[in-house]
């Protein structure tokens, strides 16, 4: 395909679209109050990345300076006549020009015009066309604006905007402009950086996605008469090549330096504390490069100086983002054309340090007494800091989320020192596997370790598959087999699994979710709560300071109530779950695997019993005395998670499954309403809870009229009469039975 890189071995050089702007100008030049543009003969048709970024803004709102909501877009220059158009490039078709019907092809994906400019002059001396941008670059250019949507109000005040800076480099140009709104109901004033970028003639060598890797991709849709249509995604990733002289030493096992490192820069506001341990996770990543031969592949920097222009396309940046979010986030920007990345970016929100404090709280500070204190230790905030960036520095370099990785590990290894210590508490730290919740009070002492590892085996893995080179072959399509044989050399190794991250309160893979730990969730989730009731038990003591507020007792004891429901969805998962196992025909024996009946039917159970045994722990009227009756949030709470057992969606899992509709409707309805006199006022609240969920179904009108809406309806039916029967029985020791007895009958 056109636009492929080929590795090709010449005069011991490696020959790899490589940078090379010699003779390929493109230029603003100042003119009194008029900005021109030069673009060279060499230039036109070429590839250009065009991309903005908040420079400073009067208010913050849903965004940040060194900020933006917009992807840049990839333009390219074309003569016409007098006129010099702009073209957007916005087709994603992929096709060989040697191919039968490339001519038709191309007429069916043409490239549209975005902006012209008038021809200024022709310098034919100098093989270069003359463009005025001035006008362009003062008004705004709504094809590029960072601002998220909403925030710009009244009109642009040209008398207060305009071009206030402009720098040229060898492979781009940047333009800074400021804007004024008036107007409005909020004025507002936003300085943009624009900037014009050359992309390589030859666009680097994609590589495929492949579902048991998660990578960040962009898809294409490739046209090749010889084949169907089919849409190939290629992975985000930075190009990672051995210079052309080291190649050959490369190829022998020696570590080198990759021609283009990967570089971050530091904001200089980032406080100095997390500025010391942020370094630390980025670099991180340093150990799973040197793993595929490479050395010093991230590098981490401060700003050269005080004109150093951050918001350039080409500059990554560690950005301190200063406002109330509770956040960390990592992105990247690419070259469109074959998934390289060319920028990224690790947002630091400065309230993301209370949530890390948070976690640490609620999930360890039964098993670790230094986790209990407000403030803590600079060993302990550190280590967070550092795990929370190596996470973000994992998707700038292209990785999502692996919520396989925490069910890799057997939950009795999360109590073993010398296993925790080895391998933390997750094959991923690109997994949301928090802190070791399993750790049990007395395990700290022992040498069980809290956190999650520095990086994990998958994240080794995860390297090696996207940026080890491939040397001898010279298109994607022949890389396949020697990545395919990368997986399958792992065997069936959980510490190798992948899966995406799943939304809803109840997945349906429960091997794959976030927040969860190790491969049995009913026994996990049990150590969880031991945890959490000993951390109630105390909050009083761990949370009051005398002549304090009540705000962190507060705080935490919500986070408790939020931690306990995580553990109730998380095994909900495993109603109707099933496990799925990626991978190539004849990896694995089958790809999808129910979860086993009664697996599911323990679930059940648990998650009913662990409802009523919440009352008791999660209501405790001293506590309630400093912060608050919370009887109704937790009754709420309770109906919301009853509600779920019987929603649509959780019924449709168990249409075909192991474990019928029908039968799991009577477990629920056998664990709410056991044989007895008297129920507590949580009791009776879950009971109607249920009936309501249930009434809701069986009363629902239209539906989609597919017939397995009716089976769900059907069932939901047939135990609406069976627990009335049972009720009646039941009618005469309480009040409220009957109630309920007249809500099953409305």
């Amino acid at each position: 395909m056109k636009f492929l890189c080929e590795f090709v071995l010449i005069c011991g050089q490696l020959i790899c679209g490589l940078y090379v702007w010699a003779g390929e100008p493109l230029r603003i030049v100042k003119q009194n109050n008029t900005y021109f543009l030069e673009v060279a003969d060499s230039l036109l048709g070429r590839d250009l990345l065009f991309g903005s970024r908040v420079v400073n803004l009067s208010v913050q709102k849903n965004i940040s300076a060194g900020q933006t909501m917009s992807d840049p877009i990839v333009v390219r220059f074309v003569p016409n006549g007098k006129y010099l158009n702009m073209e957007r490039r916005i087709s994603n078709a992929v096709w060989d020009e040697a191919d039968v019907a490339a001519e038709l092809i191309a007429r069916n994906h043409v490239i549209p015009v975005m902006q012209v400019f008038d021809l200024v002059r022709r310098d034919e001396s100098r093989g270069v066309y003359v463009i005025d941008v001035t006008r362009y670059f003062n008004d705004e250019i709504s094809e590029l604006s960072p601002l998220p949507g909403g925030m710009k109000q009244g009109k642009l005040e040209s008398k207060a905007s305009g071009i206030v800076r402009f720098s040229n480099h060898e492979n781009r140009v940047n333009v800074t402009t400021r804007y004024a709104y008036v107007g409005g109901k909020t004025p507002l004033v936003v300085t943009i950086n624009y900037t014009l970028l050359v992309l390589p003639k030859e666009p680097m060598r994609p590589r495929y996605e492949d579902e048991r890797m998660g990578y960040f991709s962009s898809v294409k849709t490739v046209y090749n008469t010889a084949k169907r249509v089919y849409r190939p995604k290629y992975v985000s990733r930075w190009r990672i090549e051995p210079r052309p002289e080291d190649v050959v030493r490369y190829q022998a096992g020696e570590l080198v330096e990759p021609a283009r490192p990967i570089v971050f820069y530091f904001d200089p506001a980032t406080p100095e504390l997390i500025k010391k341990y942020a370094r630390l996770g980025i670099l991180d990543w340093n150990k799973a490069f040197e793993a595929i031969g490479f050395k010093n592949a991230i590098q981490v920097r401060d700003f050269p100086g005080e004109d150093f222009n951050s918001e350039d396309l080409t500059v990554s940046c560690f950005r301190y983002i200063p406002t109330e979010e509770a956040n960390a986030a990592g992105r990247v920007w690419t070259d469109p054309r074959s998934g390289e990345i060319i920028q990224a970016d690790i947002l630091w929100y400065h309230n993301v340090v209370r949530l890390l404090q948070e976690w640490r709280f609620i999930q360890t500070a039964a098993a670790d007494p230094r986790a209990r204190n407000k403030e803590l230790s600079e060993e302990i905030m550190g280590e967070l800091i550092r795990y929370a960036v190596a996470h973000e520095t994992g998707h700038t370099l292209g990785m999502k989320h692996n919520m396989r990785a925490s069910f890799a590990y057997p939950v009795d290894s999360l109590r073993s020192p010398s296993f925790t210590r080895k391998y933390g508490t997750t094959a991923s730290i690109m997994d949301y596997a928090r802190n070791n919740y399993v750790a049990q009070p007395g395990d700290f002492e022992r040498g069980v370790k809290m956190t999650p590892p520095i990086l994990g085996p998958f994240d080794y893995f995860s390297v090696q598959w996207a940026y080890t080179p491939i040397f001898d072959v010279k298109t994607p399509e022949e890389e396949l087999p020697v990545l395919d044989r990368m997986f399958r050399e792992k065997g069936h190794d959980p510490l190798y699994l992948y899966a995406n991250m799943a939304m809803g309160p109840v997945v349906p893979d429960p091997s794959g979710q976030s927040d969860m730990l190790g491969d049995d969730l009913l026994k996990s989730s049990t150590y969880g709560i031991l945890n959490l009731r000993y951390i109630m038990s105390h909050l009083i003591d761990w949370c009051s300071d005398k002549g304090g507020s009540y705000d962190r007792m507060i705080e935490m004891y919500d986070a408790g109530v939020k931690q306990f429901f995580k553990y109730m969805n998380n095994c909900a998962s495993y109603i109707g779950g099933v496990y799925y196992f990626p991978g190539t025909v004849g990896q694995y024996e089958a790809r999808y695997v129910e979860v086993d009946k009664e697996q599911q039917k323990k679930a059940v159970q648990f998650i009913v019993d662990e409802l009523q045994e919440s009352e008791q722990w999660l209501c405790d009227r001293r506590l309630f005395g400093l912060i608050g009756n919370k009887t109704e949030t937790l009754m709420n709470r309770q109906g919301e998670m009853l509600a779920t057992l019987v929603s649509p969606n959780l019924l449709s899992r168990l249409i075909g499954s192991v474990y019928p509709i029908e039968e799991y409707l009577q477990d629920i309805s056998t664990h709410l309403f056991p044989d007895k006199k008297s129920w507590s006022e949580y009791e009776k609240n879950r009971q109607i809870a249920y009936v309501l969920a249930l009434k809701k179904i069986n009363d629902e009108k239209g539906g989609s009229g597919k017939a397995n809406d009716y089976l769900k309806r059907t069932a939901v039916h047939v135990e609406i009469v069976r627990l009335s029967k049972k009720l009646e029985r039941q009618v005469k020791y309480s009040e409220h039975i009957g109630f309920i007895m007249d809500l099953l009958k409305r």
